[in-house]
């Protein structure tokens, strides 16, 4: 019985066709089509995960195949090999422009082609399995947000009620603090989604006093109640070109982040001055700092991490600052030494516009 991924055959050589099921009628399930027209009939019913498709065919030639899938939504993760006599690299490129995703030539060597079945089917399926995590996670950000809400608020309408007792008051501000504390994940989770989608930016001139100001100002509160100061230090204002929705949310984690690993009565600096023509914004703290062997993943999506004192461990934040920086074809890069605190700094080019 046949076994493994599913492969569409494209030949209008017979020959050529029973050469191919010969290799690999072993490892995968097969079907066939003589002409481009029929193999567009056939992958509604067939599905498959992989096509070998010649080029030249009367009718419909190869690029004319490629391009009508590559057309259609629903079949974007089907890989395509051009299989073809045709060696000239304009050829190649000209299967490339219509989305095939690797060339072949004939005569073809049997490893070659096996190798090339196997890494494009893996392919496959790691990016099914990665759309398959980002709509199940938009989707549970979508459904828990209302109910969330309504904890939320009830919550609070609870805590104003005089008749209980501080108890449970108490209690209820746990409620409402974990409630918080999901939601805020919620939307960290939807964002990163958002943004790994290919989230387009639209881009405003921003002073960057301004808006180191008002993360400052959004923060005052929570770092007041750690004895935390924060210091401002800008000595020529910086206008810079942003999608300022999500820059001031990068701006935010970073200053959030730098409040919640710095000890009681210590002091957090923003700083921002132009260097080389680029604009870089740093914040220390003088917390614990980062272990070095840490350095480079605290970046990763979801990175469970027990540094800086970090308690909740999904690393979010940073990865979204990582991915909102590449959006602005910048950077981000931390410099640190256990003992010492962390500098966190965002580099960003300064339009010449």
């Amino acid at each position: 019985m046949p076994l493994g991924k599913k492969i569409l055959v494209v030949d209008d050589a017979p020959m050529n066709i029973l050469i191919l099921k010969n290799i690999l009628e072993d490892k995968y399930t097969l079907a066939s089509a003589e002409s481009g027209k029929k193999a567009l009939e056939i992958i509604p019913e067939f599905r498959p995960d992989l096509i070998l498709l010649d080029i030249m065919m009367p009718g419909m030639d190869g690029y004319e195949v490629c391009k009508r899938i590559r057309e259609e939504k629903q079949y974007r993760f089907i890989k395509i090999i051009m299989v073809s006599a045709k060696t000239m690299i304009d050829d190649r490129l000209k299967g490339y422009q219509v989305g095939a995703d690797d060339y072949i030539t004939k005569p073809f060597d049997k490893k070659e082609l096996e190798a090339k079945i196997r890494v494009f089917s893996q392919l496959k399926h790691e990016e099914e399995l990665n759309q398959l995590k980002g709509d199940l996670l938009m989707l549970f950000s979508h459904e828990t947000k209302t109910p969330l809400s309504v904890i939320i608020g009830l919550a609070a309408i609870l805590q104003k009620n005089s008749e209980l007792n501080d108890e449970l008051k108490k209690h209820i501000r746990t409620i409402s603090e974990k409630a918080y504390q999901l939601l805020e994940f919620i939307n960290k989770t939807s964002l990163i989604c958002s943004l790994k989608s290919g989230l387009e930016i639209s881009e405003a001139s921003g002073s960057i006093i301004k808006h180191l100001k008002t993360a400052i100002e959004v923060l005052k509160e929570k770092a007041s109640r750690k004895d935390v100061a924060i210091e401002l230090d800008v000595k020529n204002d910086i206008e810079l070109q942003a999608d300022w929705s999500l820059f001031d949310t990068a701006l935010g984690y970073l200053l959030d982040n730098a409040v919640k690993y710095s000890p009681e009565g210590e002091t957090v600096l923003a700083r921002a001055e132009i260097s080389e023509g680029r604009c870089m914004i740093r914040f220390s703290d003088q917390g614990e700092g980062i272990r070095q062997d840490w350095i480079d993943k605290i970046f990763d999506e979801f990175a469970v991490q027990n540094i800086m004192h970090h308690q909740k461990g999904q690393g979010l934040s940073l990865a979204i600052s990582r991915y909102i920086m590449a959006l602005h074809d910048g950077t981000i890069h931390v410099e640190s030494t256990p003992g010492n605190g962390a500098t966190f700094t965002l580099s960003l080019p300064i339009s010449t516009e």
